[in-house]
């Protein structure tokens, strides 16, 4: 099993890494120029010193002037010493130098002159330059720190607004009934997300045509078998053959499965299936009366003292619907089948069937059922569509099947 990966994610780390490894190797380089900006800061400053000084004994020391004047400050971080050539020098903090010019010595950086018969040594230490640079660049994270803060909040927004096309395209997809094959919308996607829309697209496409062709295979299959099979059944009921009267039989229950497959047609093409209103007491009597002379068991119907019920749905698929529903019942119960009406919209349909289960799915069929497995599949996608609530159970072995149609509404000023 792959592992799951976020895009927001790894675009937002792999972004963020590329800008924190940039800036870095900012911080880096800028103490690398800062470095070498401070070191010729500091050395115009021993120079400027040392300058400064020169002028100063050219002004005003003598020959009787001490042959060594110390100036240090008070943090031991700068030092100016003034000594004779040649003699040593107080308070020495470095090596003797030889030649005039820049030196390092261990913790200081030092410029000797020699002038007006004075060497002139300035210095610095380098803990100094260190500190300083330190300064700088904790003061330069410092300030970074919030620019660092408002880049990590505009990049989790900007890469949430450039993901917001795929949820909504996500959302659009996963929000679909399961016979909506219609185009996505490709509407404020980007370029990068086209594709995917377009190959979607296409995808339902090849999906809404084999859908088609197989409910045109199935329409047309039951239509065509329906007028050869009353021309057999009719000549089978002619036939004095007792091998041929009990074929009828036969005949009936293959029609009957040939009517169950337009019926499926007709409702996968979605017709019939309008808000009515019908009269469902009415059809329930009609499809009873029609049921009943070839009936195994007795139907019995409490119509509740009702002398009409209008409901909100289409006369046909009602028909259909209850029509799988009673049949059902008969085929697969062992007793009688109890029929009831109320007035609030509510049908039970029941009967006892010991061990029987209640398949739904198309082409399962119950323990010891003769049937394809249609009927039950046709109840539970018509009382959907024609959003009906059903529900059934099958429990002490009686199976017992109630919907709850919504009545209709009275027409104003009737």
């Amino acid at each position: 099993m792959s592992r799951r990966w976020s895009l927001r994610r790894r675009l937002t780390s792999r972004v963020l890494a590329l800008v924190l490894g940039g800036w870095i190797a900012t911080v880096a380089l800028s103490a690398l120029v800062l470095d070498h900006e401070m070191n010729e800061m500091f050395d115009e400053e021993l120079q400027a010193l040392v300058e400064t000084t020169i002028l100063s004994l050219d002004a005003g020391l003598t020959s009787a002037a001490p042959r060594l004047v110390g100036v240090q400050t008070n943090d031991g971080e700068s030092v100016l010493r003034l000594s004779v050539p040649g003699q040593p020098a107080d308070d020495a903090l470095w090596p003797a130098l030889l030649t005039d010019g820049f030196h390092d010595a261990e913790g200081w950086r030092i410029l000797r002159r020699s002038a007006e018969g004075r060497v002139i040594e300035a210095a610095y230490a380098t803990d100094l330059r260190r500190e300083e640079k330190i300064e700088a660049v904790a003061a330069f994270l410092v300030l970074a720190l919030p620019l660092m803060v408002l880049l990590l909040w505009a990049l989790g927004r900007i890469v949430t607004d450039a993901t917001v096309p795929v949820q909504r395209l996500a959302g659009a997809v996963a929000g679909r009934g399961p016979d909506d094959l219609s185009p996505v919308s490709a509407s404020g996607l980007p370029d990068e997300v086209l594709p995917l829309a377009a190959a979607l697209d296409g995808y339902l496409a090849r999906i809404d045509g084999l859908r088609q062709s197989e409910r045109d295979f199935i329409a047309n299959a039951a239509h065509e078998l329906r007028t050869p099979l009353a021309g057999l059944r009719a000549r089978l009921a002619l036939s004095v053959d007792p091998d041929a009267k009990a074929a009828v039989a036969q005949v009936d229950a293959l029609t009957r499965r040939v009517e169950r497959l337009l019926q499926l047609s007709r409702l996968e093409a979605g017709i019939g299936l309008g808000r009515g209103p019908a009269d469902l007491l009415r059809i329930l009597q009609l499809l009873i009366d029609e049921l009943r002379p070839r009936a195994r068991h007795a139907i019995r119907f409490d119509d509740g003292d009702l002398d009409s019920l209008t409901v909100a749905a289409d006369a046909d698929a009602l028909a259909i619907l209850l029509r799988n529903l009673i049949e059902n019942a008969l085929d697969h119960g062992s007793g009688d089948v109890r029929v009831t009406l109320t007035r609030g919209g509510r049908l039970t349909i029941e009967n006892p069937a010991p061990g029987a289960q209640l398949p739904t799915e198309r082409f399962a069929s119950g323990m010891g059922s003769r049937g394809a497995g249609l009927g039950l599949s046709i109840v539970a996608a018509l009382s959907e569509a024609m959003q009906v609530s059903l529900s059934h159970t099958a429990t002490n072995g009686t199976v017992r099947v109630d919907l709850q149609f919504d009545l209709a509404r009275p027409v104003s000023g009737a």
